[in-house]
């Protein structure tokens, strides 16, 4: 294979940014994500995990700032006042949905470098070089159960890793409204193919650690839901409404393909 020019390589950033959206853009995120899983041929599980973690943030952020006005004029602590209160956690919410774009990014660049130019182009823009090739492998053939979650998990760290962690922890640092901070600690993360009743309740979200095993949970599920199934549910409800209304299971998941 020839070498792949800068040029060409800027394209598909480019392409990257059109795809993921302005910051506050996480339906139209969602629906690049469920992409980059049709892209990966059904490789890249952390794009349709992502996807439903876009959905989520979609209300359950907007939520968030709603008690936000409401607890920042009653909560009877104090210090900051109340109009530094909300602006706390609405620069919070921002630097939340700047995360998630940024990732999406990222994973768009990654997909689209080894589809369109095989994986040592991408290991050259600083990928690593085992994810870069079982990805490569991944979505050229089918591959065991066992090797696709790990890919997931090795995904997930090095998109902490490489965006989020830092971000995060510099974002939630800058909250001073102690109400706040514990609320922000402690979000209620429920997808659309949870089952009724099943959310994950963060204890830290500032742990990368338990950020980690909670999406090693939403994968199981997704698993078990069945993924094709799920892309495909979650591409037909992207057109017709937000997409969080549960999904009805199925006693026997799909097989991974």
């Amino acid at each position: 294979m020839s070498p792949v020019s800068q040029e060409e390589l800027s394209q598909i950033r480019a392409q990257a940014l059109i795809s993921a959206g302005p910051k506050a853009a996480l339906r139209r995120r969602a629906r690049g994500y469920l992409d980059l899983f049709d892209a990966s041929n059904g490789a890249c599980m952390f794009a349709l995990v992502a996807a439903h973690g876009a959905l989520w943030a979609s209300w359950y952020l907007a939520a968030a700032k709603l008690v936000a006005a409401g607890l920042a004029a009653v909560d009877p602590t104090g210090r900051p006042a109340p109009v530094k209160r909300y602006r706390e956690l609405s620069a919070y919410v921002t630097a939340l949905k700047d995360i998630n774009q940024l990732v999406m990014v990222e994973t768009y660049v990654l997909i689209h470098t080894i589809k369109e130019f095989g994986p040592e182009a991408a290991i050259a823009q600083g990928i690593p070089a085992d994810l870069a090739r079982d990805y490569a492998t991944a979505m050229a053939s089918p591959q065991a159960p066992a090797f696709l979650r790990d890919l997931f998990h090795r995904h997930f760290l090095w998109e902490q890793e490489r965006v989020v962690s830092d971000k995060l922890d510099d974002a939630f640092g800058a909250i001073t409204w102690p109400l706040m901070r514990s609320l922000c600690q402690r979000p209620w993360v429920w997808f659309a193919y949870f089952r009724v009743g099943a959310s994950m309740n963060f204890r830290s979200f500032t742990d990368q650690a338990e950020r980690i095993e909670k999406g090693l949970i939403a994968y199981d599920r997704a698993i078990d839901f069945g993924p094709q199934r799920l892309a495909r549910i979650t591409h037909v409800r992207l057109r017709i409404y937000p997409g969080f209304k549960p999904m009805r299971w199925r006693s026997v998941a799909e097989p991974m393909v």
